[in-house]
């Protein structure tokens, strides 16, 4: 199911109550199920922060077997809330959906938190649901629940849990660097997305179009401010 407008999914206000109860609605929509087909290319989504409520949004599209870029886009933004843990997606969405528009990949993947967040919809969910997309989060560190350290070969995983209920995992992308902890966004199982970050990884610490798309953001952040 997609949502039809994002105005559905933006508050008029800074009302955390209100905020809370877009999260709880997005997440009763996150499919956890591959619902992916043909996984030709992925695209990395970021947004950089330069100077104020000023940022720059930026995609980077990738073919999937190579991991070379194949298209990107980047895009100067004003941010209207302010960072808010565990509320990022009201942050980021709005300036990743205009670096978006116009791109397509067959998956989105997210430098932030989906399933894996204390009411289950962190920005990867929110960005799959409204575009009814198939969408990976990795995050550097845990927002809630518990898990151990994986072992040191590339591969390893020790399962994220919360409250008894497994939202994510910690996996050792590159041998003898910190794991990242990745989630759900939408349409994608916990173990696809585990596959998927695993396969887009070249020397880390984070999946190529990740990599990419945080690069061309700064980048346009330090040409315009310096």
């Amino acid at each position: 199911m997609s949502m039809s407008s994002i105005d559905f999914l933006l508050p008029k206000l800074l009302d955390l109550e209100e905020m809370k109860r877009i999260q709880e609605r997005v997440a009763k929509l996150v499919v956890r199920r591959d619902e992916i087909g043909e996984l030709k290319t992925v695209a990395g989504c970021d947004v950089s922060f330069a100077r104020g409520n000023q940022a720059f949004a930026s995609c980077v599209v990738l073919d999937y077997k190579t991991l070379k870029p194949l298209r990107s886009k980047v895009v100067e933004v004003k941010v209207r809330f302010p960072y808010i843990p565990s509320f990022l997606a009201f942050r980021e969405l709005e300036p990743m959906l205009e670096a978006l528009a116009g791109m397509d990949a067959s998956l989105l993947m997210v430098g932030a938190h989906g399933f894996s967040h204390p009411r289950r919809a962190g920005l990867a969910s929110h960005l799959g649901v409204i575009l009814d997309k198939p969408t990976v989060g990795v995050a550097k560190s845990l927002l809630c629940g518990e898990a151990k350290q994986p072992a040191e070969k590339k591969g390893s995983v020790e399962w994220v849990v919360d409250g008894g209920e497994i939202i994510g995992a910690a996996v050792r992308v590159v041998e003898g660097k910190r794991p990242v902890y990745v989630s759900v966004g939408h349409k994608v199982s916990l173990e696809t997305a585990i596959r998927i970050v695993l396969e887009t990884t070249i020397n880390g610490p984070l999946p190529e179009p990740i990599v990419h798309a945080h690069k061309l953001a700064t980048k346009a952040a330090r040409e315009k401010f310096g």
